[in-house]
C-alpha cells in the first residue's frame, strides 16, 4: 500500500483540521521541536493500528486538549501498487470509545468488519494473530516507523525474546510463534486436567487397599462348627430377656433386623448386669451396717438423769452450808479487825500520854502513880498489854468446799453422760432414716424395724442371683450375635468381593485413559518442540538473507572504529526463541551480544537505525511499502551522522544496490531550535 494523504483534527499537537500531501517518493517535513511533527508520524500509526504501544493501551492521551470538537480525529488516504481505487481509512476518539471506518469503491465498512478489511489489505498475516491490531502494531514500529524516543529499544531495552518475536512477524513465523504459544498454553491445561483426574483416583485407590484389607480380616475369622441357629433357643432367649424386664421385642431370627436387636439386647444386658453389680456390694455393706445397728445396746437415759438431779440436789446442799460457814467466817474477820483497830488506838494514845506525863494529869490535872502509869503506858505502847480474847475462824469451811468441787465434778460426769447417751439416740434416728431411705431407693419394702435385716439380706441374695442370670444371657446373647456375625461375614464377603472387581475395572479404565492423555501430552510436546525448531529455522534462515544487507549498512555509516561486522545471533532457550545483534572485530576475533557495553550512546543509536533500516529493506512484504524515521539524527554525534547521511546518498544514486526509501529527520543549522522533519518514500524503487 501507498501512503497518499493524511487529515487530522484534535489529535495530539493538533488543534485544528490540517491535511497532509503525501503522495510522493519523498517527503520532508520541517519544523520546530513541539511543532507536532511526531503527532503526524503517530497519526499514521494509529489510523493503521489503532493503538501507539509506546503511549500505552489507553486512547484518552490522543486527544487535544484544544480540540475544537473534543475529538480526536485521523483519515489516512491509501493506494494501491495495482493503481485500483484507494481506501480511506478513518478513526475517531470522542473521549469514551474509539470508531473506525473503512471507506472503499464497494462502500464503507465500520467496526470490526472494518478492522478486518484494513488487516486484510495492509498485513494478512496479522489476520491469524491472537491479537491482530497488537502484531500489526508490533511489525510496523519494528520495520516501517522508528520513533523518535524509542530508536534504541529493539537492540538495547526490548529484551531478546521480544526481538525474536518482532522479527518472527516480520518474517512471516508469527503465527508458528502463535501456534507454539497456544499448543503450550492447551498443554498446560491438558496436563492441569490430566494431573486432577489422576489426583481424583487416590482416593479410589485408597478405599480398594481398605477394601481388601477388609476383604482379608473377614476371611481370616474363625467360622463357627454350627451350621446355623435353633429357633427354638432363640425364641425362648427373647422370652427370658423380657421376663428379666428387658425392653426388648422378640424378632425372627432370619430376620434382617436380628443383628441390630441381638446387639441391643445385649447392650441392655450388659448394662442391666452391670447396675447390678454396683447394687450388690451397697445391700452387702448395707447388711453390715444392719448387723451392727442390731447388737448395739441403747443407754438407759432414764436412769442417767436421775443420777444428774441426784447430783445436782447433793451440789445445792453441799453450796447452801458453804454459805454459812462463809458468813460465820467473815463475822470472825469482822470481829478481829475490830480488835486489831482498838489495840493499834490504845498504842498510840499511849505513846502520846508518854510525851505528856509530868507531876498531875495533863487531862484532869490531879494527883496519880507517876511510875506505875508510865510502866503500863509504855507496856502498852509496845503492844504488850493483853487485849480482850478476839473470836477463831471456824475450821469446817475448807472441807465443805473439797466437798463441793467433788459433787460439782461428779455432776459435770452425770450431764457428759445424758448428753453423749442423747446423740447416741439421734445416731441411731438419723442411721434409722439413713437405712429407711436407701431401702426405698434399693425397692426394699419393710413393715417394721425388725424386718429391716432379713429384707435386705434377701435382696442381697436376689441380686447375686440376678448377676449370674444376666452374666448367662449375655453370653448366650453374644454367642448369637456371633453366629449372626459369620453369617453376616460371608455376605460381606461377596459383596466387598464384587465391590472390589467393579473397583479395580473402574482403575483400570481410568489408568488406561491416563496413559492415553499421558501420551497425546507427549505427543503436544514433540509438536511444541518441533515448531519451535521450525521457528527458529525460519528466523534463522530469514535473519541470514537480511544480514548481508545490515553489515552493508552498518559499515558504510562507520558506526565504530574496531567493531566494524554486526550480525543477528538466534536461539532457542527454555523454550523460547532469543534473538541477540552481535558486534564484533574481525581483527582480533572480539566479539560482543551486548552492544551497549562496547559502544557509545550515540553509536547505539546508529545501530538501530541500521538494524531498522535492514529489517525495512531485507522483509520482503513489509506492511506498509515505507520507511518513516522520526529525527533519529538528533541521537547521532556528527561522526554518524555524516555515514548516515553518506548512506543515504548512495542509496539515491545507486538504487539499484540499495531499495530504500525513508523518512529521515534531518538535523537543523548549528544553533537552530528547529529540527527538520521526516525523509518519507512513499513506495520502494527498484
Amino acid at each position: 500500500m501507498r501512503l497518499l494523504s493524511l487529515e487530522l483534527a484534535g489529535f495530539r499537537g493538533f488543534a485544528t483540521k490540517q491535511t497532509f500531501d503525501l503522495d510522493a517518493d519523498a517527503v520532508i517535513v520541517v519544523g520546530a521541536n513541539g511543532n507536532g511533527k511526531t503527532s503526524l508520524f503517530d497519526a499514521m500509526l494509529w489510523a493503521i493500528a489503532g493503538c501507539i504501544p509506546r503511549l500505552g493501551p489507553d486512547d484518552a492521551p490522543l486527544a487535544c486538549k484544544f480540540s475544537e470538537t473534543g475529538q480526536a480525529r485521523v483519515s489516512l488516504r491509501l493506494g494501491r501498487k495495482d493503481g485500483s481505487s484507494p481506501l480511506t481509512v478513518t478513526r475517531v476518539f470522542d473521549g469514551a470509545r474509539t470508531t473506525v471506518s473503512v471507506e472503499t469503491p464497494e462502500g464503507v465498512l465500520r467496526g470490526p468488519e472494518a478492522e478486518g478489511r484494513l488487516i486484510q489489505q495492509i498485513w494478512k498475516e496479522a489476520a491469524t494473530a491472537a491479537n491482530p491490531a497488537e502484531a500489526l502494531a508490533t511489525a510496523l514500529t519494528r520495520s516501517v516507523y522508528l520513533q523518535q524516543d524509542l530508536v534504541r529499544e529493539f537492540v538495547d531495552s526490548v529484551t531478546a525474546q521480544e526481538r525474536f518475536g518482532a522479527v518472527s512477524e516480520l518474517v512471516g513465523a508469527g503465527r508458528v510463534t502463535d501456534l507454539q504459544g497456544e499448543l503450550e498454553r492447551a498443554k498446560k491445561a491438558w496436563s492441569l486436567a490430566t494431573n486432577s483426574r489422576a489426583a481424583e483416583l487416590e482416593p479410589v485407590r485408597g478405599r480398594l487397599a481398605t477394601m481388601e484389607s477388609r476383604l482379608a480380616e473377614l476371611r481370616a475369622r474363625p467360622t463357627s462348627a454350627e451350621a446355623g441357629l435353633d429357633e427354638t433357643v432363640w425364641s425362648e432367649w427373647w422370652v427370658r430377656m423380657q421376663a428379666m424386664g428387658l425392653k426388648v421385642s422378640a424378632v425372627p431370627i432370619a430376620s434382617r433386623e436380628a443383628t441390630s436387636a441381638i446387639d441391643n439386647a445385649i447392650m441392655q444386658l450388659d448394662a442391666a448386669r452391670r447396675a447390678a453389680e454396683r447394687r450388690w456390694p451397697l445391700l452387702d455393706a448395707l447388711t453390715q451396717e444392719l448387723s451392727g445397728i442390731a447388737a448395739r445396746t441403747l443407754p438407759d437415759l432414764t436412769s442417767l438423769r436421775g443420777k444428774v438431779a441426784t447430783a445436782q440436789q447433793h451440789v445445792q446442799e453441799t453450796r447452801a452450808k458453804v454459805s454459812a460457814e462463809q458468813a460465820r467466817a467473815a463475822e470472825v474477820r469482822r470481829l478481829q479487825a475490830e480488835l486489831k483497830e482498838k489495840s493499834q488506838q490504845l498504842q498510840a494514845l499511849a505513846t502520846l500520854a508518854l510525851k505528856h506525863l509530868g507531876e498531875k494529869c495533863p487531862v484532869c490535872d490531879q494527883d496519880y502513880n507517876v511510875d506505875a502509869t508510865r510502866r503500863r503506858l509504855e507496856l502498852t505502847a509496845a503492844g504488850g498489854s493483853t487485849p480482850a480474847s478476839s473470836p477463831s475462824l471456824p475450821d469446817t469451811l475448807p472441807g465443805l468446799l473439797e466437798s463441793l468441787a467433788a459433787q460439782e465434778k461428779e455432776l459435770s460426769a452425770a450431764e457428759l453422760d445424758v448428753r453423749t447417751a442423747e446423740q447416741s439416740i439421734r445416731d441411731v434416728e438419723a442411721a434409722d432414716l439413713a437405712i429407711d431411705k436407701r431401702l426405698k431407693e434399693f425397692g426394699v419394702v419393710v413393715t417394721g424395724p425388725l424386718e429391716r435385716l432379713p429384707s435386705v439380706v434377701a435382696a442381697a441374695r436376689d441380686t447375686n442371683l440376678r448377676i449370674d442370670d444376666l452374666a448367662t444371657a449375655q453370653r448366650t446373647g453374644e454367642a448369637f450375635a456371633l453366629r449372626l456375625s459369620q453369617v453376616g461375614d460371608q455376605a460381606a464377603i461377596q459383596e466387598l468381593e464384587r465391590e472390589i472387581q467393579t473397583t479395580r475395572v473402574t482403575l483400570q479404565q481410568e489408568d488406561t485413559e491416563l496413559g492415553k492423555r499421558a501420551a497425546t501430552g507427549e505427543q503436544a510436546q514433540r509438536v511444541i518442540e518441533a515448531l519451535r525448531e521450525a521457528a527458529a529455522r525460519v528466523v534463522t534462515e530469514r535473519v541470514k538473507e537480511v544480514e548481508p544487507l545490515l553489515s552493508d549498512i552498518y559499515s558504510r555509516i562507520d558506526v565504530h572504529p574496531a567493531f566494524r561486522v554486526v550480525r543477528f545471533l538466534t536461539s532457542v532457550s527454555h523454550g523460547r526463541g532469543q534473538l541477540a545483534t552481535v558486534v564484533s572485530d574481525p581483527l582480533s576475533s572480539i566479539q560482543s551480544d551486548s552492544p551497549a557495553t562496547v559502544l557509545s550512546s550515540s553509536q547505539m543509536n546508529a545501530l538501530a537505525v541500521c538494524t531498522f533500516l535492514s529489517l525495512n529493506l531485507g522483509v520482503s512484504r513489509p506492511p506498509l511499502d515505507a520507511a518513516i524515521l522520526d529525527d533519529p539524527l538528533q541521537s547521532l554525534d556528527d561522526i554518524n551522522l555524516l555515514g548516515l547521511i553518506d548512506l543515504l546518498r548512495r542509496a539515491k544514486d545507486q538504487a539499484a544496490a540499495f531499495r530504500l526509501h525513508a523518512r529521515l529527520a534531518l538535523r537543523p543549522a548549528s544553533g537552530s531550535q528547529a529540527s527538520t522533519g521526516i525523509v518519507r518514500t512513499a513506495n520502494r524503487c527498484d
